[in-house]
């Protein structure tokens, strides 16, 4: 998918505090970042409260739609609207949709079907135009069979986000579509991917657009270098990573 950023071009920060004290909107992971599991991380409900009007959740999640993770927040206290909340998932299925007379297989949650149907997808067992491909807690060998046929047959391959686990309560690894597109690529190894999801531009353009900025007048805050800090940079916004490996938290930022 070509969608790049032809204008990238880095701010002079000095420092993460500089970029996140002048960014218009900060842009702000879900898994690992808001949430480990169904548990805030420390200081995300603190920092949500205090710089939600200027904060989009992006995330290269493919399970939930935006409302379920408004109402996850509206329970701890924090009120982001779902129309500030991109998700890899729902938008996968918005970017499918473009084509109205596709068949498409659709390997992901029940709570993703309903959304494709209502958008209109036309959702299909056998002999699909299309597969798209979700984090499917239930895929089986028969759905690997099914798809990895289709894709034999020509069908086109669209992935919600390529990540391939994501960090689960303690120290657990969740696993993720990239786990399951793995598997697929095993069996139809010449397959052409479009991915939907981080590092790729579309959830930072659409990002952008939500909160009205352009990419030098955002931060994005992740715990992943391969995704939020590498699709981040590539379109031109300034990446904060935290988590291992790195010397922040969202509790430093509190500070700021």
């Amino acid at each position: 998918m070509q969608l790049s950023n032809p204008h990238v071009s880095m701010p002079p920060f000095r420092s993460p505090q500089q970029a996140f004290q002048r960014a218009a909107a900060i842009f702000l992971d879900w898994d690992g970042c808001v949430m480990i599991g169904s548990r805030l991380v420390p200081g995300a409900r603190t920092l949500l409260q205090r710089h939600g009007d200027r904060i989009v959740i992006l995330s290269n999640n493919s399970t939930h739609l935006p409302e379920d993770f408004s109402r996850i927040l509206q329970q701890a206290g924090v009120h982001i609207p779902a129309e500030r909340i991109v998700l890899a998932g729902a938008e996968a299925v918005r970017w499918t949709s473009q084509d109205k007379h596709a068949r498409v297989m659709l390997l992901g949650s029940a709570r993703i079907k309903g959304c494709a149907r209502q958008m209109g997808l036309t959702l299909v067992r056998e002999a699909p135009d299309q597969i798209l491909l979700m984090r499917d807690t239930r895929f089986t060998y028969a759905k690997l069979c099914r798809a990895a046929n289709a894709l034999h047959g020509g069908a086109r391959l669209i992935v919600a986000n390529g990540d391939v686990t994501h960090p689960g309560t303690d120290g657990e690894i969740v696993p993720e579509t990239g786990a399951v597109l793995a598997a697929l690529l095993a069996c139809a190894p010449n397959t052409p991917v479009m991915t939907v999801g981080k590092p790729g531009p579309l959830l930072f353009s659409r990002a952008c657009d939500i909160a009205g900025v352009s990419p030098d007048q955002a931060v994005m805050i992740g715990d992943n270098p391969l995704t939020d800090g590498k699709g981040a940079t590539d379109y031109g916004i300034h990446p904060i990573l935290i988590g291992p490996g790195t010397e922040l938290t969202l509790e430093d930022m509190l500070a700021w």
